[in-house]
């Protein structure tokens, strides 16, 4: 479905303008950027986590293969950035990598990625682990490679193997949903979908560079009436 393609990628550029990024290009030295690698240490255990329960759990014949597939690409990510974090002086030798806290929009990203796995369809697990999170995860390490080695730590796999498998793991299970038109009433719910997992992104990354205006992505296709009026709608549309 190219439209949500589209949309999808409308909503990462948004994020490309927010706070985080406007902070990155204006790190000077390693320690600028020490916050949010071990903040990225919990997206990474997190969502390899989500990756692998969401093949254990799937009973779909039609997309264990993709889900799989994807977990197995994916299953020592985090393994590789520890190994990085103690090479280049992010993580000392007796720390554990949990000894500074997630942050809550961290944790919420997590949430509803678990969420998305234990209680949702395997169209909405496509749409927010694939379509959003990898392509969130694309453009933050297309962005964030190039500062790295001009600050001076070397780029390692983990860096590197983002920036070649993300782009392809983005689009991974768009073939197997459903296909619709953008104003159908399926359309608008994967709109919804998108829209809820690029926010809760773009929060996360406004948490990571230590800034408290949220960013919010407003949905360019509305979702119905009822999402429209829920507290949480509201909620967010007065930050």
């Amino acid at each position: 479905m190219q439209w949500l393609l589209g949309l999808a990628e409308e909503y990462r550029n948004r994020l490309g303008d927010g706070h985080f990024y406007k902070e990155l290009a204006l790190s000077s030295k390693p320690e600028h950027i020490r916050g949010w690698i071990r903040q990225l240490y919990y997206q990474s255990r997190d969502f390899t986590s989500a990756l692998s329960l969401r093949y254990a759990m799937c009973r779909d014949q039609d997309f264990q293969g993709c889900f799989a597939l994807h977990a197995m690409e994916e299953v020592d990510h985090c393994e590789q950035l520890i190994d990085w974090m103690h090479k280049h002086g992010f993580l000392e030798s007796d720390e554990s990598p949990t000894s500074v806290p997630a942050t809550l929009e961290t944790i919420a990203v997590s949430a509803y990625c678990f969420r998305s796995v234990l209680r949702e369809s395997s169209a909405h697990q496509v749409i927010a682990l694939n379509l959003i999170s990898e392509g969130v995860s694309y453009d933050f390490f297309s962005k964030v490679n190039p500062k790295l080695e001009a600050l001076g730590p070397k780029v390692g796999r983990y860096w590197q193997v983002h920036k070649e498998i993300d782009q392809k793991h983005l689009a991974m299970g768009l073939d197997l949903i459903p296909q619709c038109a953008p104003d159908s009433p399926l359309g608008k719910t994967y709109a919804r979908i998108a829209w809820e997992m690029a926010t809760l992104y773009g929060r996360m990354l406004d948490s990571w560079g230590g800034i408290l205006k949220h960013h919010n992505v407003e949905p360019s296709i509305l979702p119905d009436e009822s999402i429209q009026g829920s507290s949480i709608s509201r909620e967010l549309a007065v930050r």
